[in-house]
């Protein structure tokens, strides 16, 4: 069964980051903000749905844009609230009024971007606007090289960086590791962890129960299986995630197996002869139809993998 291609482009131009021609295309589509009124507001609109205390003091945010769901946090410490990943403007909006509800008083002491995609660090300036222009912002060193090229309008510049070798912070009584496992995805994700909680935090290149974004553009499969792998050997209990709500081992375990079955498939489609579209069209994984985005973008998995094997 041939599955549903309503997928929803905005200028996307590699896993959920918009070009540039597209965000001057939309420029004059901005919509108004109660903070800023500029190709950031428009760039990536979220409809807030939900707030959960994931672990003490730690908060997860659902949010809802065109294509699917989106999710950040923060952890409440005695120094103050640490976010990661502010998202957009609409986004950070949002978070503003829950940092306010839950942590009531308290200033935000950090900002931690996971990775240089913009669709996740956007809203880092309304935080500022609202708790102090200030605040840290922490991001691996090659984020910061990134977008001093680059020169994104509505991007705040890290201030702090951290290479390869990763960095521990203490944020009153709360410390943070931000680790570096590799090259994946892009050459820049931490993945923050914060050991007294036994929580961390991946971004992208894995998710909770969520398929891959369409074709899995430009990834190198082998490098981001075992980036995957990897991951289960951080030392924590609960993981939350850029997208798909929280989980644990077993959820990381889950995408392992996912990407590990489109792999078999895609190799027997290759030996029986089959073409891309016939294995496109032939291939189902009924253990995981109930990820979300399934009937969107499992097609585009069958493809991406088909395709790697192909040329290998």
């Amino acid at each position: 069964m041939r599955r549903s291609k309503n997928w929803v482009k905005v200028g996307v131009l590699s896993l959920g980051i918009m070009s540039f021609s597209g965000l001057l295309q939309a420029n004059h589509l901005a919509e108004k903000s109660a903070y800023f009124n500029d190709r950031g507001t428009f760039y990536n609109r979220f409809d807030f749905q939900a707030v959960q205390e994931t672990a003490p003091d730690v908060f997860t945010l659902t949010f809802k844009n065109e294509q699917e769901l989106y999710y950040n946090h923060f952890v409440v410490t005695s120094a103050g609230v640490v976010v990661f990943d502010p998202l957009s403007d609409s986004a950070a909006e949002a978070m503003v009024d829950v940092i306010r509800d839950k942590a009531p008083g308290q200033p935000v002491a950090g900002i931690i971007y996971s990775h240089l995609h913009t669709d996740h660090i956007a809203g880092a300036r309304v935080l500022r606007k609202a708790f102090g222009a200030d605040i840290p912002i922490i991001a691996h060193e090659r984020t910061r090289r990134y977008f001093s090229i680059r020169k994104v309008p509505f991007i705040d510049m890290p201030t702090e960086v951290v290479g390869d070798e990763g960095k521990t912070y203490q944020f009153g009584d709360t410390e943070i590791q931000l680790q570096y496992l590799g090259d994946v995805h892009t050459a820049s994700i931490l993945v923050p962890v914060l050991p007294d909680k036994r929580v961390a935090y991946t971004v992208d290149y894995i998710n909770g129960d969520v398929v891959g974004w369409t074709d899995l553009p430009g990834i190198n499969l082998d490098v981001l299986m075992a980036q995957q792998r990897r991951t289960l050997e951080v030392d924590a209990d609960i993981f939350l995630f850029g997208h798909g709500a929280p989980g644990n081992k077993a959820t990381l375990q889950r995408q392992i197996d996912y990407f590990t079955a489109l792999q078999i498939e895609a190799r027997k489609a290759l030996a029986a002869g089959w073409t891309e579209d016939q294995t496109a069209e032939r291939i189902e994984l009924e253990d995981y139809r109930h990820f979300s985005n399934y009937e969107d973008w499992f097609e585009g998995n069958v493809r991406a993998f088909y395709r790697w094997e192909k040329n290998r």
